[in-house]
């Protein structure tokens, strides 16, 4: 696949709390991130496709968190815990013993179902 007409992405997450995270790559990939989160911003959500640079594409799902509640309701995005953090760290909504949830709850009308 060619460099200049692939969208090449690298998106990091956090390893544990104050730890930096990263979005990295090329021109077409950033510019179609660029469009996503505009998508989103107007729509409420967006997805797009995108390659890591061993070329075994992804879907990135871009969405917008319009209630408190909602967002804190969230799983941490720290990869240091495990695929499914399970409330390590999770201090947000103690009082819903079903949180943390997956981000996949803010595309209920995508494919691919939340692991119970």
């Amino acid at each position: 696949m060619s460099w200049d007409y692939q969208k090449y992405l690298h998106v990091y997450a956090q390893h544990s709390h104050h730890q930096e995270s990263f979005i990295v790559g090329n021109r077409e990939a950033l510019l179609e991130l660029r469009k996503l989160i505009d998508i989103a911003l107007s729509n409420g959500k967006s997805v797009g496709d995108f390659f890591p640079s061993d070329d075994e594409g992804f879907q990135l799902y871009v969405g917008v968190v319009e209630s408190e509640d909602t967002f804190n309701s969230l799983e941490m995005p720290y990869t240091e815990f495990g695929e499914i953090n399970h409330n390590n760290y999770f201090i947000n909504l103690k009082d819903d013993p079903r949180a943390p949830y997956s981000p996949v709850i803010l595309f209920p009308d995508n494919e691919k179902e939340e692991d119970s």
